[in-house]
């Protein structure tokens, strides 16, 4: 009996032994399931978030929004009415709500402008700019470019320091010495107008007169002529129409600036009233003797 017992005890180990292999072999699928798991997991592991990858060939492309329609503005004034009328008599929290929102969507709305009123333009055509006069030898817009010897002097009255207005024609039976310079008390014509006063005695003794014109006015002309002492007449032209008539107004270029101005000349005029010299671009030193060299004629 004693050899049974411990025969069976010796056999009780091993059936313990088998039924252990038997729990760990079925654990092992389990555990090795769960390694592929935490294999095919992201590196991220605080994200829960989970993105499966769509199978290829069956990407869909997203869905277009609808078109927004324009509503007519009664459309808009109708729905915006019908949700007051929803408010109004009390139907709950839902039609106040449907009111807001077609109230909130009537003040989105705009009015379409109605296509058979059309826009009047202004087809008024545009004011045409006045043409640059030109400075060409004969050219209409300058007579006096060929204003020469012989030729009727064209005639003027123009204010002066003399405080009156002084015409050509007064002067008729008396030579008449006309020179036109671009500016008053300027170095050149300062030197030029204190040449003629320092040989007007000589000049009148040859029974001629000094008159003397830019586009200054009068009394830039009286200035001038009291701080030198000019003693014969200075002529304000200030719209340059006698200095265009004489051909004397043109456009000069100075230090690479271009501007409008009078050319310095001078005019010899006769007894009679007609050209008897003409001096363009006069030099200033010497500009007096040689007019007087004229006189003597």
């Amino acid at each position: 009996m004693k050899s049974k017992a411990k025969g069976s005890a010796r056999k009780k180990p091993a059936a313990k032994k088998t039924a252990s292999r038997k729990k760990a072999a079925r654990r092992r699928p389990a555990a090795k399931k769960r390694a592929a798991a935490a294999k095919k997991k992201p590196a991220n592991r605080g994200s829960a978030l989970k993105i499966k990858a769509a199978p290829a060939g069956k990407l869909k492309a997203p869905a277009k929004a609808p078109p927004r329609t324009q509503k007519a503005p009664e459309a808009a004034a109708a729905s915006s009415a019908r949700g007051a009328r929803g408010a109004a008599s009390g139907k709950g929290m839902g039609s106040g709500r449907t009111a807001r929102s077609g109230a909130e969507q009537a003040t989105l709305e705009f009015e379409v402008a109605d296509p058979t009123i059309v826009e009047k333009v202004h087809t008024d055509p545009l004011p045409t700019m006045p043409k640059r006069r030109s400075s060409k030898v004969g050219g209409p817009d300058w007579p006096g470019e060929n204003l020469t010897v012989g030729m009727p002097a064209p005639e003027f009255n123009l204010p002066s320091t003399l405080g009156r207005k002084v015409s050509l024609s007064e002067f008729r039976g008396k030579r008449v010495i006309l020179y036109f310079y671009p500016k008053d008390d300027t170095p050149g014509c300062t030197q030029e107008a204190c040449a003629f006063r320092d040989n007007l005695s000589r000049i009148e003794a040859k029974d001629a007169v000094v008159l003397g014109i830019s586009l200054d006015d009068e009394l830039s002309h009286q200035r001038f002529a009291q701080k030198y002492n000019l003693t014969f007449p200075l002529l304000s032209d200030m719209d340059a129409a006698v200095s265009r008539q004489y051909g004397v107004y043109k456009e000069k270029n100075l230090y690479g600036r271009s501007f409008w101005g009078i050319e310095r000349t001078t005019f010899a005029i006769d007894r009679d009233g007609k050209v008897e010299n003409v001096f363009r671009r006069v030099k200033v030193e010497g500009h007096a003797d040689e007019v007087l060299a004229t006189l003597a004629v």
